[in-house]
């Protein structure tokens, strides 16, 4: 097993020598990673090939773009978010003066996840490097060929101990979260994330947990099934389905059932054919073992076939699904719709669930959308859309409650990485005595003049 007090320990000694903190060197470490990913994408796009039968299309553009995008964000934006920022105090804190100044954690911990193994691992790296910190990133040993693409990348971009990569399986994120960096990133599941939170606590580190959930997609009466059909399935089959801001099942007005599930298998075999093999595999033999078992929860309407050589099932849609069933992250091709008839039914039912990532509607209604996101908390939500949320590059992205904590693109990722350090000067020559013992002014003067 890797040797990961070393790991802390180096990230802690390249911290220590002040080479993270210029502006400048941030600056010329996110160009050298940008020219490294485009000098390595041919390679880290045959890994997620290798790792997840991505297409070349899907890959590079829900993985690599989004790295791109960030990078690029970053550099415009970076002076800007680091520089000092002056706040107002009251008549009485004058002549001094109040500012905010965003300082780096320190040595930081970045666990990603194997579905989308680049996007997810360098994104919050970018964050992280833009805040000044150095980091140990370890990805998910579930998708080893990227996990090695990335060790390779770290080790071409970046000096020792600023950025190191280390590969492992569980046991070395356990190893990992029981050190005390100075905060802990983590994008995985609900149970995983509250060990790593478990773990951060005894060493008081601060994390950002990234999950995921059952996110629910509702369609209402005056929903076009068409063009709702083609969104859903387009966000719910990407990755296969892969996906933690997926749709996870729909709920759809019994007016539009009939129509929008037609929409949906003309649809699905339009996208991928009819034995659904223009579509990518599962992650490996035990995801798919556990999809398979869900297809027994309900009745098949569409697909349904599994191939176990290929690592494959096909888009599948699934009608009277075990009401149990829509209360688990799917994370997997398998898209249970149910019918719903009473608004306010439907609202209660809703209010009763879990935080999720995402929350999804389909609707001309502006009244009912409003009262959708009303009903339920979540982390993102999206009017007669889906994921496109997170490709916007000043959107913060994250959860809440069981889906999450904290967010992180853009600004917000900057943040996440970041100690706001308050400060305030206050000049020596002018020290009035009002607040000094033995207290002379009355207390009725004080309270009118502080009220």
């Amino acid at each position: 097993m890797a040797d990961t007090p070393a790991l802390l320990d180096a990230a802690r000694t390249y911290f220590a020598s002040g080479a993270t903190r210029p502006l400048d060197a941030r600056r010329a470490a996110l160009i050298a990673l940008r020219e490294g990913l485009e000098a390595m994408e041919g390679e880290l796009l045959a890994a997620l090939r290798t790792d997840l039968g991505k297409s070349e299309f899907e890959a590079w553009t829900s993985e690599i773009m989004l790295v791109r995008q960030e990078i690029a964000l970053v550099l415009r934006r970076m002076r800007r978010w680091a520089a000092p920022r002056r706040v107002g105090g009251r008549w009485f804190h004058f002549p001094g003066r109040a500012a905010l100044r965003m300082e780096p954690r320190g040595a930081v911990l970045i666990l990603g996840p194997w579905n989308y193994p680049v996007q997810l691992c360098l994104v919050p790296l970018v964050s992280a490097i833009a805040a000044g910190n150095a980091v140990v990133l370890k990805p998910s040993e579930v998708a080893p060929a990227t996990a090695a693409a990335l060790e390779r990348l770290a080790a071409r971009c970046f000096a020792p101990g600023h950025v190191q990569v280390v590969k492992g399986g569980p046991d070395v994120a356990v190893a990992l979260t029981a050190l005390p960096f100075d905060h802990i990133f983590f994008t995985g599941g609900t149970e995983t994330g509250r060990k790593v939170a478990e773990a951060a606590a005894r060493n008081l580190a601060t994390t950002t947990l990234e999950l995921g959930g059952a996110n629910p997609c509702i369609v209402d009466a005056s929903a076009e099934p068409a063009v709702t059909a083609r969104r859903i399935a387009w966000a719910k089959f990407l990755n296969a389905g892969q996906t933690c801001l997926a749709p996870n099942h729909v709920l759809v007005h019994e007016s539009r059932a009939e129509a929008l599930l037609g929409a949906l298998r003309e649809t699905v075999t339009r996208f991928y054919g009819p034995d659904g093999h223009g579509m990518q595999r599962v992650v490996n033999a035990r995801h798919l073992a556990r999809l398979k078992a869900m297809l027994a929860r309900g009745r098949v309407a569409h697909g349904g076939a599994v191939d176990e050589n290929a690592l494959h099932i096909q888009p599948t849609i699934l009608l009277d699904p075990d009401p149990a069933l829509l209360r688990e992250e799917i994370f997997g091709p398998i898209l249970p719709v149910v019918s719903w008839r009473d608004r306010a039914e439907l609202l209660a039912g809703l209010s009763a669930l879990p935080q999720p990532l995402a929350l999804y509607v389909h609707t001309r209604d502006r009244g009912f959308a409003d009262a959708v996101a009303e009903a339920l908390p979540s982390g993102g939500f999206c009017v007669n859309e889906h994921l496109v949320h997170c490709t916007v590059p000043d959107l913060p992205f994250g959860g809440v409650g069981p889906s999450g904590q904290g967010r992180y693109h853009g600004q917000a990722g900057f943040e996440a990485f970041s100690n706001a350090r308050a400060i305030f000067h206050q000049p020596a020559s002018i020290d009035p005595p009002l607040r000094y013992p033995p207290y002379r002014t009355p207390l009725s003067m004080i309270k009118r003049l502080m009220g």
